[in-house]
Protein backbone atom coordinates (compact mmCIF):
# COMPACT_ATOMS: atom_id res chain seq x y z
CA UNK A 1 0.00 0.00 0.00
CA UNK A 2 2.63 2.15 0.86
CA UNK A 3 4.21 1.60 -2.65
CA UNK A 4 1.12 2.43 -3.92
CA UNK A 5 0.76 5.89 -2.46
CA UNK A 6 4.41 6.56 -3.32
CA UNK A 7 3.55 6.11 -6.95
CA UNK A 8 0.68 8.05 -6.52
CA UNK A 9 2.44 10.98 -4.82
CA UNK A 10 4.82 11.13 -7.39
CA UNK A 11 2.54 10.75 -10.25
CA UNK A 12 0.97 14.12 -9.09
CA UNK A 13 4.05 15.77 -8.69
CA UNK A 14 5.03 15.17 -11.86
CA UNK A 15 1.67 16.32 -13.67
CA UNK A 16 1.76 19.44 -11.35
CA UNK A 17 4.75 20.39 -13.31
CA UNK A 18 3.87 19.77 -16.19
CA UNK A 19 0.86 22.20 -15.58
CA UNK A 20 3.22 24.64 -14.76
CA UNK A 21 5.42 24.34 -17.37
CA UNK A 22 2.28 24.27 -19.82
CA UNK A 23 -0.49 26.27 -18.38
CA UNK A 24 -2.00 26.20 -21.81
CA UNK A 25 -2.79 22.01 -20.53
CA UNK A 26 -4.77 23.57 -18.39
CA UNK A 27 -7.56 25.49 -20.89
CA UNK A 28 -5.98 28.55 -19.74
CA UNK A 29 -7.38 30.98 -22.47
CA UNK A 30 -5.58 31.98 -25.17
CA UNK A 31 -3.99 35.65 -25.54
CA UNK A 32 -4.04 38.15 -28.07
CA UNK A 33 -1.63 41.32 -29.36
CA UNK A 34 -3.19 44.52 -27.59
CA UNK A 35 -1.72 48.19 -28.32
CA UNK A 36 -1.33 49.67 -24.81
CA UNK A 37 -0.17 53.12 -24.01
CA UNK A 38 3.57 53.34 -22.51
CA UNK A 39 3.07 56.52 -20.57
CA UNK A 40 0.40 58.97 -19.76
CA UNK A 41 -0.58 60.85 -22.64
CA UNK A 42 -2.22 64.50 -23.04
CA UNK A 43 -5.34 64.52 -25.13
CA UNK A 44 -4.10 65.44 -28.83
CA UNK A 45 -0.82 63.22 -28.63
CA UNK A 46 -0.19 62.15 -32.36
CA UNK A 47 1.07 58.71 -31.62
CA UNK A 48 4.70 57.87 -32.19
CA UNK A 49 6.64 54.65 -32.03
CA UNK A 50 7.63 55.05 -27.79
CA UNK A 51 4.02 56.06 -27.23
CA UNK A 52 2.87 52.87 -26.87
CA UNK A 53 3.66 49.03 -26.58
CA UNK A 54 2.27 45.61 -27.81
CA UNK A 55 0.99 43.59 -24.41
CA UNK A 56 -0.62 39.62 -24.78
CA UNK A 57 -4.16 40.34 -23.12
CA UNK A 58 -6.72 36.95 -22.83
CA UNK A 59 -9.77 37.50 -25.37
CA UNK A 60 -12.11 38.04 -22.62
CA UNK A 61 -10.19 41.20 -21.31
CA UNK A 62 -9.83 42.74 -24.26
CA UNK A 63 -12.21 46.00 -25.48
CA UNK A 64 -14.32 46.44 -28.63
CA UNK A 65 -12.11 47.88 -31.22
CA UNK A 66 -9.18 46.99 -29.30
CA UNK A 67 -5.89 47.71 -31.99
CA UNK A 68 -3.27 45.28 -32.40
CA UNK A 69 -0.30 46.80 -34.22
CA UNK A 70 1.48 50.08 -33.61
CA UNK A 71 1.23 50.50 -37.49
CA UNK A 72 -2.77 51.41 -37.44
CA UNK A 73 -2.36 54.12 -34.53
CA UNK A 74 0.70 55.78 -35.21
CA UNK A 75 0.12 59.21 -36.20
CA UNK A 76 -3.13 59.38 -35.13
CA UNK A 77 -4.21 61.72 -32.21
CA UNK A 78 -5.65 61.05 -29.25
CA UNK A 79 -9.55 61.82 -28.96
CA UNK A 80 -9.08 61.79 -25.35
CA UNK A 81 -5.80 61.25 -22.71
CA UNK A 82 -5.24 58.00 -21.33
CA UNK A 83 -3.15 56.61 -18.67
CA UNK A 84 -0.03 54.22 -19.12
CA UNK A 85 -1.04 50.76 -19.45
CA UNK A 86 -4.86 51.68 -20.76
CA UNK A 87 -6.04 49.69 -23.73
CA UNK A 88 -5.94 52.02 -27.13
CA UNK A 89 -9.09 51.38 -29.09
CA UNK A 90 -10.60 52.64 -32.98
CA UNK A 91 -12.35 55.14 -30.16
CA UNK A 92 -9.84 56.73 -28.37
CA UNK A 93 -8.26 57.92 -31.61
CA UNK A 94 -9.34 60.69 -34.09
CA UNK A 95 -10.01 60.46 -37.82
CA UNK A 96 -8.88 57.70 -40.10
CA UNK A 97 -5.90 59.42 -41.76
CA UNK A 98 -2.51 60.07 -40.17
CA UNK A 99 -1.09 63.07 -39.02
CA UNK A 100 0.51 64.29 -42.26
CA UNK A 101 4.76 64.40 -41.24
CA UNK A 102 5.50 67.77 -40.28
CA UNK A 103 2.75 68.72 -38.57
CA UNK A 104 1.68 68.60 -35.27
CA UNK A 105 -1.59 68.18 -33.31
CA UNK A 106 -2.94 71.58 -31.29
CA UNK A 107 -6.23 71.46 -29.35
CA UNK A 108 -8.41 74.85 -29.24
CA UNK A 109 -11.66 75.93 -27.62
CA UNK A 110 -12.68 79.27 -30.28
CA UNK A 111 -13.96 82.08 -28.67
CA UNK A 112 -17.63 81.52 -30.58
CA UNK A 113 -18.39 77.89 -29.80
CA UNK A 114 -20.85 78.09 -32.47
CA UNK A 115 -17.74 78.40 -35.11
CA UNK A 116 -17.13 74.63 -34.39
CA UNK A 117 -20.22 73.04 -35.33
CA UNK A 118 -19.19 74.79 -39.19
CA UNK A 119 -16.10 72.62 -39.15
CA UNK A 120 -15.50 69.12 -39.86
CA UNK A 121 -12.09 66.71 -40.59
CA UNK A 122 -10.72 67.93 -43.38
CA UNK A 123 -11.77 71.67 -43.12
CA UNK A 124 -8.61 73.76 -44.13
CA UNK A 125 -8.67 76.78 -41.83
CA UNK A 126 -6.33 79.85 -41.17
CA UNK A 127 -6.29 80.66 -37.32
CA UNK A 128 -6.82 84.27 -35.66
CA UNK A 129 -6.66 85.40 -32.89
CA UNK A 130 -6.78 89.08 -30.85
CA UNK A 131 -3.55 90.75 -30.13
CA UNK A 132 -2.78 91.62 -26.84
CA UNK A 133 -3.38 95.13 -27.08
CA UNK A 134 -6.67 95.25 -28.87
CA UNK A 135 -5.21 96.07 -32.24
CA UNK A 136 -6.29 94.11 -35.38
CA UNK A 137 -6.59 90.14 -34.81
CA UNK A 138 -3.67 89.04 -36.04
CA UNK A 139 -2.78 85.46 -38.14
CA UNK A 140 -1.22 82.73 -35.63
CA UNK A 141 1.10 82.04 -38.96
CA UNK A 142 1.79 84.15 -42.02
CA UNK A 143 1.22 81.07 -44.23
CA UNK A 144 -2.67 81.17 -44.16
CA UNK A 145 -4.91 78.27 -44.09
CA UNK A 146 -2.25 75.95 -43.34
CA UNK A 147 -4.14 74.02 -40.09
CA UNK A 148 -6.35 71.65 -41.22
CA UNK A 149 -9.09 70.17 -38.59
CA UNK A 150 -8.24 66.71 -37.38
CA UNK A 151 -11.79 66.30 -35.44
CA UNK A 152 -14.36 68.28 -33.45
CA UNK A 153 -14.80 66.90 -30.00
CA UNK A 154 -17.86 67.34 -27.50
CA UNK A 155 -18.05 69.85 -25.11
CA UNK A 156 -17.13 68.87 -21.48
CA UNK A 157 -19.67 67.07 -19.13
CA UNK A 158 -20.37 68.24 -16.22
CA UNK A 159 -20.60 65.60 -13.50
CA UNK A 160 -23.89 66.97 -12.03
CA UNK A 161 -25.28 66.71 -15.75
CA UNK A 162 -25.25 68.74 -18.75
CA UNK A 163 -22.30 71.18 -20.40
CA UNK A 164 -20.30 73.41 -18.40
CA UNK A 165 -21.17 76.97 -18.73
CA UNK A 166 -18.22 78.96 -19.97
CA UNK A 167 -15.47 78.60 -22.95
CA UNK A 168 -13.63 76.07 -20.82
CA UNK A 169 -16.64 73.54 -21.77
CA UNK A 170 -17.26 74.18 -25.32
CA UNK A 171 -16.28 72.11 -28.19
CA UNK A 172 -12.73 71.23 -28.66
CA UNK A 173 -11.18 71.68 -32.14
CA UNK A 174 -8.36 68.96 -32.75
CA UNK A 175 -6.13 71.46 -35.23
CA UNK A 176 -2.80 69.56 -37.40
CA UNK A 177 -0.66 72.96 -38.01
CA UNK A 178 2.95 72.74 -39.15
CA UNK A 179 5.23 71.89 -36.40
CA UNK A 180 6.99 75.33 -36.58
CA UNK A 181 3.64 76.56 -35.15
CA UNK A 182 2.42 74.65 -33.17
CA UNK A 183 4.12 75.97 -30.27
CA UNK A 184 3.13 79.75 -31.12
CA UNK A 185 -0.90 78.30 -31.33
CA UNK A 186 -1.13 76.34 -28.17
CA UNK A 187 0.68 79.55 -26.65
CA UNK A 188 -1.85 82.31 -28.04
CA UNK A 189 -4.75 80.04 -27.22
CA UNK A 190 -4.13 79.83 -23.48
CA UNK A 191 -4.50 83.32 -22.66
CA UNK A 192 -5.84 84.88 -26.35
CA UNK A 193 -9.17 84.64 -27.84
CA UNK A 194 -8.80 82.48 -31.07
CA UNK A 195 -10.79 81.69 -34.02
CA UNK A 196 -10.78 80.76 -37.42
CA UNK A 197 -11.47 81.52 -40.69
CA UNK A 198 -12.77 79.17 -43.22
CA UNK A 199 -11.19 79.01 -46.45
Amino acid sequence: MTLVRWALSVALLVLATVLAVHPAATGAEPTLPTLVAARDLPLGTSLAADDVRVADVPESLRPGGAIRAPDKALGRPLAGAVRAGEFLTDARLVGARPTAPGTATVPVRLADPGIAGLLHAGTRVSVVTAAADDSDPQLIDDDAGTATVLAVLPAADDPRGGLRPGPDGGPLVLLSVPVASATTLASASLGQAVTVTLR
